[in-house]
């Protein structure tokens, strides 16, 4: 995979609908390593580059959409790379342009089969994060790792063991982290642009959250909706990253949800475990994924009956089988 890689003379790099920082940091440390080698790098935006990390896009990289030539980009390159997803429909309107003999796939995330056809693949779920398979593989290509790529990779990393608090936070990805620091990343740095640029719609939107939230003390689930007239009110944001974790924070929450109502009518719903309930498993009940500790999926359906039966899946997943609580 690294000597394809660097053999390639230009690469479309694509990251999941509605890009996290292990997505978009990883997409834009391969967009780092190889521009110096002179390979053209696109860097293909399935859906906009949320706020707290367009920091991390190289100069003079433009995401490019379907719409601003992003499409063009991705059929002309010798490469076409996707990272941290393996479904294809979460590549939006690129998904139908991808050719198995010019695909190189690298993920992390549990999945029964990889729907994208590729050439070449590295799925690893045991992996902390796609950066850090992304790292081997830059490791493999001989070329030293700049502060700008450790920067990129570091991003991916702490975003996805949520600031090595989630059980994925393993020996080998403490050991990444500092190997990512020796490299140039600086985490004093890195801390504001990702955890410390709350918007006056961000507190307002965590505001509403909290002033509706509900709990289903027995069992450990925490919960809170926002209607549209609420999301318009305070304008949508990028994510809802920050805004769940407060509901995950509340003692005693086996399972957070957030469920925001979109103008389609559908919800979109996020999902965070406290303890040992698997909200991946949750988030596939209404076609959605994601991660054991984090999920997300969109329902059909007005917002009362989304909740409704989001929270009775989520009964269901924590009391069959019977699961014991701190």
């Amino acid at each position: 995979m690294a000597e394809r890689l660097k053999a390639a003379t230009s690469i479309a790099v694509a990251t999941h609908v509605g890009g996290d920082g292990d997505g978009w940091g990883s997409a834009c440390a391969l967009a780092y390593h190889f521009r110096p080698l002179g390979t053209e790098v696109y860097l293909l935006a399935a859906s906009p580059v949320p706020k707290r990390f367009r920091f991390l896009l190289p100069t003079g990289v433009q995401p490019l959409s379907s719409e601003t030539g992003g499409k063009t980009a991705l059929a002309e390159a010798d490469l076409q790379v996707v990272v941290d997803v393996s479904e294809l429909r979460r590549l939006g309107d690129f998904a139908e342009l991808y050719r198995a003999e010019r695909t190189i796939v690298i993920d992390h995330h549990a999945v029964a089969t990889n729907e994208i056809a590729a050439t070449l693949t590295l799925i690893d779920p045991s992996a902390a994060a796609t950066a850090e398979l992304v790292y081997d593989v830059l490791v493999q290509t001989g070329v030293p790792l700049g502060a700008d790529v450790a920067r990129a990779l570091y991003v991916g990393l702490v975003t996805d063991t949520g600031s090595f608090r989630y059980s994925n936070s393993t020996p080998h990805a403490h050991r990444l982290a500092a190997a990512l620091i020796e490299a140039g990343a600086d985490p004093e740095a890195l801390h504001a642009p990702l955890f410390a640029n709350l918007t006056a719609a961000e507190l307002g939107t965590l505001q509403a959250t909290l002033a509706g939230l509900q709990r289903d003390e027995e069992l450990g689930i925490t919960w809170s909706s926002l209607s549209v007239e609420v999301v318009q009110r305070f304008g949508a944001l990028d994510e809802y990253e920050g805004i769940i974790d407060h509901l995950r924070n509340l003692k005693g929450t086996e399972v957070a949800i957030l469920l925001r109502e979109l103008e389609s009518g559908d919800v979109k719903v996020s999902f965070r475990s406290s303890g040992t309930a698997n909200v991946a498993t949750l988030a596939q009940c209404f076609g959605g994924g994601g991660h054991e500790k984090a999920a997300g999926a969109t329902v059909t359906g007005d917002l009362a009956e989304a909740t409704a039966r989001v929270l009775e899946a989520c009964r269901s997943l924590l009391t069959g089988p019977r699961r014991s609580r701190s």
